[in-house]
């Protein structure tokens, strides 16, 4: 059952909650936030992807942010995603899920009157490594242009992500390292540079789970290749969310996205 309700306070955006674009009705389904005055052409679409170590989480850790109101104020349609997590399902079910959210979107493009190839996708974490994956390797419609990563793995690869708090995460995702190593070197964006997109970049320099040399990496190496990349540094955070470093940035990173979508 899809719930829809269309915020009250001000005229921004409406609200559409829980509409299901899977089998699983839990795993598979996102909310919806779309501009009141948006179009066919030029309303482009964020969807979030939650963090939560491939194996937790949910779509609704974006809620009291003001996703919604702000992007929608910029003419975006905003949308945030539950997919299916390796405790139930095997990797890359969750990459595909975003394959699937993106189809859906596609297909009521007109009936939502937004473009459906003018997406960006923006992870948190664990999220982030599966926004910068599926960007960088299933992107051949090109409708993604741009890429957000927040405090996401890049090179799973790294020592400090084998030795590191990481590890037993993804040795659930990907099996143990020495036996599965090129699982853990495929499923790392930073050796999928040949499909990389514009891609933002914001960590805290103080991050023990991802440690902030894994987005410096990154950035380098896309700007090597003329990849545009910006780096927003969050001075003494940690891992997780700055609601206070967001509202510091989201305008340099708005402005930013207005340059690709």
């Amino acid at each position: 059952m899809v719930d829809i309700s269309i915020s009250k306070a001000t005229p921004i955006f409406e609200t559409y909650t829980n509409i299901v674009y899977g089998e699983d009705s839990l795993e598979q389904s996102f909310d919806m936030y779309l501009p009141a005055h948006r179009d066919r052409n030029n309303t482009g679409v964020i969807i979030f992807i939650h963090g939560g170590g491939w194996s937790g989480g949910v779509k609704d850790d974006f809620n009291g942010l003001g996703m919604d109101t702000f992007f929608t104020q910029k003419n975006y349609a905003v949308l945030t995603i539950n997919y299916r997590l390796i405790n139930k399902y095997p990797y890359p079910s969750a990459l595909d899920d975003i394959g699937h959210v993106i189809d859906y979107i596609d297909q009521h493009a007109d009936i939502w009157n937004v473009n459906s190839s003018a997406i960006c996708l923006f992870g948190r974490s664990s999220g982030a490594h599966l926004a910068l994956l599926y960007a960088y390797t299933r992107n051949s419609d090109h409708r993604i242009k741009a890429v957000v990563d927040c405090f996401g793995p890049s090179d799973l690869t790294a020592s400090n992500i084998i030795n590191g708090q990481l590890r037993p995460f993804l040795e659930a995702m990907l099996g143990p390292y020495v036996y599965n190593d090129m699982a853990w070197h495929d499923a790392s964006p930073i050796y999928h540079l040949s499909g990389a997109i514009p891609t933002a970049i914001m960590q805290g320099t103080a991050d023990s789970l991802v440690p902030s040399s894994q987005s410096i990496t990154l950035q380098d190496s896309l700007l090597i290749r003329s990849i545009p990349s910006i780096y927003l540094s969050w001075q003494g955070n940690g891992h997780g969310w700055s609601q206070t470093r967001w509202l510091e940035n989201r305008n340099v990173i708005v402005a930013w996205l207005k340059n690709y979508m």
